[in-house]
């Protein structure tokens, strides 16, 4: 079993089996000249400094991080990264390397009982490697490229089109991504799964209904420039510490910031800005004016109220409703009939917190709304955006400079994939116009989202896996289910740059190829490449790694491993130039898919370009022409005797399934990860003390699942709601408990107890 399947607990009872993470002081101020030296703690010892120098600036790397938007050329700082963006810096550039013979020292059964921690720590892949179950060998082994193209092609040939899945990760540019879901339309499938399935697809869905673009609708002056941000279930202090700049230029514009979260977040209470005079001198700066700590699943009743004292006090923008918007009518009769007390029971907050929320909407002629996954991974996902759709459309706040939705992404690329055909269900215009340039026939049936990807794998319907990047069993639900899941497969292949947990549970046979990364040189026939990204707000701009320090690693791009996949299956003639040229892939997005109208010329502009965006020129493509008002059911999760609601979160020092370190410095946990945070006063009530280890235990209909040995650490979270990091969590989420709508994992709001196991910590 891995150390992440809920069995282990049978096998290895010992108190402090996984890890003993020390609990202690917090730091209570995030970023400052702190956050740089940890930042080069990182860095210095990988070679990380020279790509950190131009990144996020014109002719440097665009971060592998996160997608904050880029600030404009005359607004760049000295800096533009980030902690996490030089951690992510620091996993490409760092001189470790997992060599041929660390994949003969450990077996696949070995491999299984390490973290993903210690597996990235490993270093770069040097070379191709194969897996093969039938050969009784229980290790990967050297390969040559040549057979590694051999295997795949040969697989793709003989297999039904959807029996095979290709998933991509956000991390992935859009020309990788542009020709992998060429490469799965070619074959015959639109089973094209990516991450952004896993985590922003309720916003997708639910901007898409409503405003009909599945994308935000702000840039990065909006931020700078608006009345009023309302952040929803947002952690920027780990997750895109840029935005701390930003917010911080929004209070020095007279700006203010209200904040909805179940935990105060270090970042939004006190933020150094470090290349301030301020922060220099260990300054800090509030930055939230308001913080309400709303109860798990509790956004979309909070918006509700808020929305009904909205109407009450008249202040809807008539004119704007009565132009662009319909469902006006039936909504406001809706949230009138509300009862109060429900919504209240439904946030926990108290009426005095609704009307304050309001006196601050009623001061700003511009409002921004914006979340993470701390919306969008309920089970009422969707319904929660769309109740905040509603109040921007009812304020008129969309559509208008420092005004709109601002759903702030994960990866850096997750947007630009989805833009460039990444999506089981593409529209019908897109579909033609990729059958008009290549010439072929291109399927027209929806394929496989991520969550119907892994439940197709578990049922023994799929022969194939290809993932371009990502570490799919770590960041999926259920991790024992999906574990044994991607067991069933033919072939699994992996585009990696570094061992991932992903990597010890592979099919009958299993490829691992090792790309370049983002920081890395990539040089041509046509000379020295560049790739791009789309961020958060919709900007494309170019990436062009430098770094020549892998001459010893047997790598090949993304773009020339796709490409030869294509070639070697199919033998068309459209493969090679782009294999030769990232610029005629880019020809060919500019064919295909609108608003990448000279596209290789405009990404030579400082900043890139911005793609068209509907709502932000109020603009609606729904089928009425109109923002769409919605009617949106109001629903309690009323907790069993002895249960709680329990989130999951990152630590300070990861990036989605990728585990810098074991530190979460903001929060006071150093050296492991297996704790749950626990308000105090719940604590009391259940018997609990900080320091207990406890199993933690779901329910669902089909059962209970544990994850074992967490510590409890008392700390400020909502009442009756826990919080714990993933993936160490995933266990506990079934497959098959998903958003509705969205088909998103519900990794939020799951029900739970804490079973003390007699212990406690040592720290």
């Amino acid at each position: 079993m891995s150390r992440y399947s809920e069995e282990f607990s049978a096998v290895n009872p010992v108190a402090n089996a996984f890890d003993d993470p020390d609990v202690g002081r917090r730091i209570t101020s995030a970023a400052g000249i702190p956050g740089v030296l940890h930042a080069l703690q990182f860095a210095l010892p990988n070679r990380g400094l020279l790509p950190l120098i131009t990144m996020n600036k014109p002719g440097g790397i665009d971060c592998p991080g996160c997608a904050w938007p880029e600030p404009s050329t005359h607004n760049l700082g000295i800096v533009e990264f980030c902690e996490n963006g030089a951690k992510a810096v620091a996993e490409e550039t760092t001189p470790s390397r997992a060599t041929a013979e660390f994949w003969a020292e450990h077996s696949i059964h070995q491999l299984r009982e390490k973290t993903d921690h210690w597996l990235g720590g490993q270093g770069r892949i040097t070379g191709p490697l194969l897996y093969d179950r039938s050969s009784g060998d229980a290790h990967y082994r050297p390969v040559s490229w040549e057979k590694a193209l051999e295997l795949i092609s040969g697989k793709l040939r003989e297999i039904e089109p959807d029996e095979a899945v290709f998933y991509t990760s956000g991390r992935a540019p859009n020309e990788p991504a542009y020709m992998l879901q060429l490469l799965a339309r070619r074959l015959g499938t639109n089973n094209l799964p990516d991450c952004g399935n896993m985590c922003h697809e309720s916003t997708g869905t639910a901007l898409t209904e409503t405003l009909g673009l599945g994308k935000g609708s702000v840039v990065m002056e909006d931020f700078y420039n608006t009345d009023l941000l309302i952040s929803v279930g947002q952690n920027p202090g780990t997750n895109h510490p840029r935005a701390l700049t930003a917010f911080k230029e929004l209070k020095d514009n007279g700006g203010r910031i209200l904040v909805l979260n179940p935990l105060p977040e270090t970042g939004l209470m006190k933020f150094r800005e470090p290349q301030s005079i301020k922060g220099a001198l260990n300054i800090s700066e509030k930055l939230a004016d308001a913080y309400l700590q709303v109860r798990l699943d509790g956004d979309r009743a909070f918006f509700q109220a808020l929305n009904k004292e909205i109407i009450r006090r008249d202040l809807l923008d008539h004119a704007f409703l009565e132009r662009f918007c319909s469902g006006v009518e039936e909504t406001i009769e809706h949230l009138n009939g509300l009862d109060d007390d429900l919504l209240l029971r439904g946030c926990g907050l108290e009426a005095a917190d609704i009307r304050r929320a309001a006196d601050m909407v009623e001061n700003a002629d511009t409002v921004v709304v914006s979340w993470t996954l701390g919306v969008t991974q309920h089970r009422n996902a969707v319904y929660t955006i769309r109740e905040m759709v509603n109040f921007l459309l009812l304020t008129g706040n969309i559509g208008k400079p420092g005004a709109g939705t601002a759903p702030l992404r994960g990866h850096s690329n997750v947007q630009g994939d989805r833009t460039m055909g990444i999506w089981e269900k593409m529209p019908e215009p897109f579909l033609r116009a990729l059958e008009k340039e290549f010439g072929f026939d291109v399927p027209r049936r929806h394929g496989y989202d991520t969550v119907n990807a892994l439940r197709a794998m578990r049922e023994g319907k799929t022969r194939f896996f290809l993932s371009l990047g990502g570490n799919l069993v770590r960041v999926s639900s259920d991790t024992s289910a999906v574990e044994k899941a991607m067991e069933t497969n033919e072939l699994t292949v992996h585009l990696s740059t570094k061992p991932n947990g992903s990597h010890a549970w592979p099919g009958e046979k299993s490829l691992i190829l090792p790309v370049l990364a983002r920081t890395d040189l990539d040089r041509r026939k046509s000379g020295i490449q560049s790739v791009t990204v789309e961020d958060s707000a919709g900007a494309v701009h170019a990436s062009t790694g430098r770094r020549t320090a892998n001459r010893d690693l047997n790598l090949k791009s993304e773009c020339e491993i796709i490409g030869s996949i294509g070639r070697e299956t199919f033998g068309d003639d459209f493969w090679q130039p782009m294999i030769d040229d990232y610029s005629v892939i880019r020809d060919h997005i500019e064919a295909t898919i609108p608003g990448f109208h000279d596209f290789n010329r405009r990404i030579e502009n400082p900043g890139g370009f911005l793609l068209p965006n509907g709502p932000r020129e109020r603009i609606f493509n729904t089928p009425t022409g109109r923002a769409r008002l919605t009617v949106n059911d109001t629903s309690v999760i009323d907790l069993p005797e002895g249960y709680f609601l329990m989130n999951t979160v990152r630590s300070h020092d990861q990036y989605n399934s990728t585990i810098y370190g074991l530190d979460d410095r903001y929060r006071g946990v150093r050296n492991g990860r297996r704790v749950v945070f626990v308000n105090p006063a719940d604590c009391r009530q259940r018997g609990l003390r900080d320091g207990d280890l406890v199993d933690i235990v779901s329910v669902f209909e089909d059962g209970e699942r544990r994850a074992p040995n967490f510590r409890v650490v008392e700390y400020d979270t909502a009442r009756d709601c826990v919080t714990t990091y993933f993936p160490e969590a995933n266990v506990l989420v079934p497959l098959d408990s998903v958003a509705e709508k969205s088909n998103t994992p519900v990794s939020k709001s799951v029900l739970v107890r804490l079973e003390p196991r007699g212990t406690r910590a040592r720290k």
